[in-house]
């Protein structure tokens, strides 16, 4: 994923649904595997992750991560968002496989002994549209 303007965004190819992104403010991640399939490339499908920065926790209890979203299909891809607690194993929370435009708020648990959680967004795909990540939050015990 990497950073986009709204504007620079919609204009990058007009009719694509780009301008469906209305939740997002200022800079946002965009992985759009649509535009990467127009250029030259090598083999395989577009797999690209955003890393959260790493959030403070102290558990065990509830936590929840917040984020205005815009997952558009067009094609086959996937959207998948994981936590990882400290340096553990990545832990899958929501996979998105049908367009969402909304603010998500999903709850999950914190491990006791955790200090740190991060979140990795993956987006993968050939000529199947994008998705969208801003205003990533987590409010954790």
């Amino acid at each position: 994923m990497g950073p986009a303007t709204t504007e620079f965004w919609t204009a990058t190819q007009l009719g694509q649904s780009r301008e469906t992104n209305v939740r997002a403010r200022n800079v946002f991640a965009v992985a759009d595997s649509d535009e990467w399939d127009d250029k030259a490339h090598g083999a395989g499908q577009f797999d690209s992750t955003l890393v959260s920065p790493a959030y403070p926790v102290a558990g065990p209890g509830r936590g929840t991560i917040s984020f205005a979203t815009d997952h558009k299909v067009d094609g086959p891809q996937t959207g998948d968002l994981y936590v990882v607690f400290d340096n553990g194993a990545p832990q899958l929370v929501k996979s998105y496989r049908s367009d969402l435009n909304t603010v998500e708020h999903l709850p999950g648990t914190v491990p006791a002994g955790a200090a740190t959680a991060r979140f990795r967004f993956r987006h993968t795909g050939t000529n199947s549209a994008f998705w969208t990540v801003d205003q990533v939050t987590f409010t954790a015990p």
